[in-house]
């Protein structure tokens, strides 16, 4: 079985996790923040704010209205959105598809894409600046040469998980968004039972060097 695309894995992730619309003005990524200024409730459609929904549009996030985003933002349309803006865009793709860089876009989605990187970066000792560059690529080979890949998403898992808390301490404005965040998180743990997410990349193997063949196992 092959391995998830990063437009499937998006829209897996999506599809279990994102509400379609909300627009609790506790939550700051409900605001679009015009170019003049001024910020304005609008709201969420399955998890794409109105500035990155604005921003991959190339327009003015003032313009954003809820019932255009309600009806465009589609779940293959907020996949496209994601690989563009959060795969893309951070320059996860110079690394080598897996699912640990699935997780990675999966925290980069909700905590921002410098967070994500940086929780990488930590994870396999790379020189912690939330950018990705041929040295972070480089390492990043690196460690999944070295290192069993669902023990590696476990670890990142659960650094993700260790900053949610941090994050959501009771009385804090996102302690009612702990349980969530934390839900979300275990998800990708290699251990859960089956059916779990984990199925999909159970037969994922590190790609062989170009110009070199992997021979059968």
């Amino acid at each position: 079985m092959a391995s998830p695309t990063p437009l499937l894995a998006f829209e897996t992730a999506i599809d279990r996790w994102e509400g379609k619309w909300q627009d609790d003005p506790n939550d700051g990524g409900n605001y679009a923040h015009g170019h003049d200024g001024s910020t304005r409730l609008v709201g969420t459609m399955r998890g794409v704010t109105p500035d990155v929904y604005a921003d991959y549009l190339g327009v003015d996030p003032a313009t954003v209205t809820a019932d255009d985003m309600q009806e465009k933002v589609t779940l293959e349309f907020a996949a496209k959105i994601a690989v563009d803006k959060f795969y893309v865009g951070p320059k996860f793709h110079l690394l080598t598809w897996s699912p640990l860089v699935a997780i990675a876009m999966d925290i980069g989605w909700g905590s921002g894409p410098a967070r994500a990187i940086r929780m990488v970066q930590e994870l396999i000792g790379a020189g912690v600046d939330g950018g990705i560059g041929p040295q972070t690529a480089a390492m990043f080979g690196h460690y999944l040469e070295a290192h069993d890949i669902a023990e590696a998403c476990d670890r990142l898992t659960q650094a993700r998980s260790d900053f949610y808390i941090s994050i959501s301490q009771p009385g804090s404005k996102n302690a009612k968004f702990r349980g969530g965040w934390l839900n979300r998180a275990k998800w990708y743990l290699s251990t859960n039972a089956t059916p779990c997410w984990w199925d999909a990349w159970r037969d994922w193997t590190l790609p062989a060097p170009v110009g070199t063949s992997r021979p059968d196992a």
